[in-house]
């Protein structure tokens, strides 16, 4: 005989909220006939058909769970979801249920497609996911661990792993919206974080804070409403491209090698312009000295010419003196005789 799930043991407690269960129940509406699959031992679905009087018939690949869910719900059956056959003479529902179970299935999209035909008109699809982007696990990868166990967000048997935007991704490749959802919330206190990568060396700051509220790293599972679309997707959901480390290394080393050639064309710029400065300084300078010589030889010139035309004042004297003596000999002599005289003993001739 097999043993029971790591799952079957998970109970509902009336009255909780902030957990998966409970946060499902209350998007399933009274009176629904609901698909739980991965139903385990048939805890949720007895909880469903006890206080929301649904209708639930289990499916899931543990026999020994089902062989329990039997005595708790109306219908159970080991059966794989996947085998699309086997599923389709289930007949119709109102609730696909899908608790923490899409990321063990090998085609969740494929799945999800298969699935439509088996609601009604109205019906939807409700789920449970555990979200790989949740702090614990980056803290984790920071620390270079990513251990599994046997439950929770790194469980072994878990076959893929989501966060909001891979969640979206699968819904809308399948034909589906999400219609709305009210997560599971695990956060951690502030100091907690800080203390937390102080260990590891880091500092954590408000725009550390900033991104982690951003990218809904306080969410544990998304739990959610997925409503069929008119029709499917044309097109598959698109395959996203990662760069590899190794270029990303190699991206970041050219994008160093070309700032540093921009760099060294700034560098040449800027001695060019202080070369063009200096030269002009240079200009400038001796501009101000030629300048300066031209005043000083234009000074010397006047001075020259004062000097000149003094000289030339003498020589004009001397001529006048000459010429008066040539023509006023005994004049001249005269006068000359009487300027020796004492001053008292001159008189006029």
């Amino acid at each position: 005989m097999g043993e029971t799930s790591a799952y079957s043991s998970h109970l509902f407690v009336r009255g909780t909220r902030n957990n998966s269960w409970s946060n499902m129940l209350s998007f399933i509406p009274e009176g629904s006939r609901v698909l739980d699959v991965g139903c385990s031992a048939g805890n949720f679905g007895e909880a469903l058909e006890q206080m929301n009087s649904c209708t639930v018939v289990g499916v899931d690949l543990n026999t020994v769970d089902i062989d329990e869910a039997r005595g708790k719900i109306s219908e159970a059956y080991v059966l794989d979801v996947s085998d699309t056959v086997a599923v389709a003479g289930l007949g119709t529902f109102d609730v696909v249920l899908f608790a923490d179970v899409l990321e063990h299935l090998p085609d969740p999209r494929a799945t999800l497609v298969a699935i439509r035909a088996l609601l009604r008109p109205g019906g939807v699809v409700v789920y449970s996911i555990p979200n790989m982007g949740h702090l614990s696990v980056r803290l984790d990868l920071l620390e270079g661990r990513f251990t599994y166990t046997e439950t929770g967000l790194l469980d072994e048997t878990h076959l893929h792993f989501y966060d909001a935007f891979e969640i979206e991704d699968m819904f809308t490749a399948a034909g589906y919206g999400i219609r709305e959802e009210d997560p599971v919330v695990s956060e951690y206190p502030k100091r907690w974080v800080t203390e937390r990568l102080a260990d590891l060396g880091l500092t954590a700051d408000e725009k550390f804070f900033d991104l982690l509220k951003a990218t809904e790293s306080h969410v544990y599972q998304y739990v959610g409403v997925a409503i069929p679309l008119a029709s499917l997707p044309r097109n598959t959901a698109r395959i996203r491209t990662r760069t590899t480390p190794p270029d990303e290394i190699l991206g970041f080393a050219n994008r160093i090698a070309a700032e540093n050639e921009a760099l060294k064309n700034t560098d040449a710029a800027l001695v060019a312009a202080a070369q063009a400065r200096l030269e002009a300084e240079l200009l400038a300078a001796d501009k101000a000295t030629a300048l300066a010589e031209r005043d000083a030889a234009t000074a010397e010139l006047v001075a020259t010419a004062a000097a000149r035309d003094a000289l030339a004042g003498e020589v004009a004297g001397l001529r006048a003196h000459l010429t008066y003596m040539k023509t006023h000999p005994v004049a001249f002599l005269t006068r000359k005789l009487v300027e020796r005289l004492p001053r008292a003993q001159r008189k006029r001739p």
